[in-house]
């Protein structure tokens, strides 16, 4: 393998190592929560946390994120995408000390859930956006599938530690387990989030900075040498050509508009309709609950009538799924388009959510009892859930923050719109807990199916197709410019 192709692997497994990385932390929770909160469904718990402060623990990774998502433009803008992904791992390791090296103090156990938040709403904006400056136009979804890729293998790895942990130390519901087993049960849970993160840093050590963060800061010479280090020589300057020919467009225009005095900001009408369509599609994402699911799959597997370690071991099951689906999607999202997988998925999450809904309402009306049956019925219909999501906007989503939103507003209009984002995903992991204390599953997930059919109206009717158009063609596109 010659050096070029080399260095283009590189940037796509470490730069997809942030996926990694992005959801562990929030992950992390899940196999924790049988040895530390409270309540019937948690048998043999050290009962540390209440269901209400389970809830503020759980969603306090994407309330931070959101919080974070606003900083991280500006800080992206004027440190450089490179320092930034430095700078989310450190956050994101240092996490680990204030929740493991105290016995279940509540406020400290906030302070490293928040910190985990920060870290993800830093990379949640930084390295999309550094993967579709730094790839070409054929290869932007390829980055987007390896960061979705690997944000599934973080999930699924949290899933084999909780059942690593349960079978070497033992599960809480086994009688013969002390209570100090337990409480190192739950500290080792999280102190595996430290690997990734330690990963994400060293990896990203030997990564070099954005070529059109390069280029915007009158660096010309660095951004060549970026660009061929990913693309070659003769690609390099080809598509540095058309950056100084995207950039020399946008000045004439900016000078044509200097009387009105407008500005280059996103209340402009050429940013206004990507900016919106980009904002509907990170809103759908996370009304469907997706995070809620992550955090509380194990808890909602013992409900259905599993015992603990076999819902660990389904949940494990669960999230090996999306690996291969999300293979496949990365085979597909250049070829087959983004808006055609993104209404395939959407419609799979409808269906396969409206599935455990009913699996729900026959539990909780007594027509079929807990036990191996209903537990493997759910755990089949959140492996379809699962699936679909992968399928599309998985894949999909970061396509179109990344893509739809033109170079000049990308930094902060990402940071605005995940911002968006990650507030509702905090509303919906917040609320999940006591929503289905008070309304059951049935309820929630028949509601949770009610926003997928509504994610699949917004991908059907919305999203326009920008399969193999550059970032300077989609957003001529959309200044009227383009076809």
């Amino acid at each position: 393998m010659d050096k070029v192709k080399s260095y283009a692997v590189y940037l796509l497994v470490i730069a997809g190592c942030g996926g990694l990385l992005f959801d562990f932390g929030g992950t992390i929770i899940g196999p924790a929560l049988p040895y530390i909160a409270q309540g019937t469904e948690y048998p043999g718990s050290l009962g540390i946390f209440t269901t209400e402060q389970v809830s503020h623990l759980s969603s306090a990774v994407v309330m931070c994120a959101a919080i974070a998502c606003l900083a991280a433009g500006w800080l992206t803008e004027k440190l450089g995408r490179k320092l930034m992904m430095l700078v989310s791992a450190a956050i994101a390791a240092l996490a680990c000390l204030p929740i493991c090296l105290t016995d279940g103090n509540y406020a400290l156990f906030f302070v490293g859930r928040a910190m985990q938040g920060v870290a993800a709403g830093f990379i949640g904006v930084v390295v999309p956006m550094y993967l579709a400056e730094c790839l070409d136009a054929n290869s932007r979804g390829k980055g987007a599938g390896m960061f979705q890729l690997l944000d599934f293998i973080g999930i699924t790895f949290c899933s084999l530690v909780g059942l690593a942990v349960v079978h070497l130390v033992g599960a809480a519901d086994d009688a013969a387990v002390t209570a100090a087993q337990k409480s190192f049960a739950w500290k080792a849970i999280f102190w595996s989030s430290a690997a990734p993160a330690l990963l994400f840093f060293f990896g990203a050590l030997g990564l070099k900075e954005s070529p059109r963060w390069l280029y915007r800061r009158g660096r010309r010479d660095e951004a060549l040498a970026a660009l061929a280090a990913n693309n070659g020589e003769e690609k390099a300057k080809e598509i540095l050509a058309e950056m100084v020919a995207s950039d020399e467009a946008e000045a004439a225009e900016k000078a044509a508009l200097a009387e009105a005095a407008k500005g280059d900001t996103l209340f402009q009408r050429k940013y206004v309709l990507p900016f919106c369509i980009s904002l509907a599609v990170l809103v759908c994402n996370q009304a469907i609950g997706f995070n809620a699911i992550q955090y509380f799959s194990i808890p909602m597997f013992m409900k259905a009538g599993l015992s603990q370690a076999t819902a660990n071991a389904a949940n494990l099951a669960v999230w090996l799924v999306p690996i291969p689906v999300t293979v496949v999607a990365l085979g597909l999202v250049d070829r087959s388009g983004r808006k055609t997988l993104l209404k395939t998925g959407t419609l799979g999450m409808v269906i396969a959510l409206a599935g455990v809904a009913s699996m729900f309402l026959l539990l909780e009306r007594n027509v079929v009892a807990g036990g191996l049956f209903a537990g493997w019925m759910t755990v089949s219909g959140i492996a379809l859930f699962v699936a679909s999501f992968s399928i599309g906007p998985g894949v999909v989503v970061w396509l179109a923050l990344s893509e739809l939103m033109p170079s000049r507003i990308r930094a902060n209009g990402m940071s605005i719109a995940l911002f968006v984002n990650q507030m509702v995903a905090f509303a919906i992991a917040d609320a999940f807990l006591p929503w289905q204390k008070a309304c059951g599953y049935a309820v929630v997930f028949y509601c949770l199916a009610g926003f997928a059919f509504l994610y699949f109206l917004t991908a059907t009717f919305l999203l326009p197709e920008t399969k193999g158009k550059t970032l300077e063609e989609i957003e001529a596109y959309f200044a009227g410019k383009g076809k």
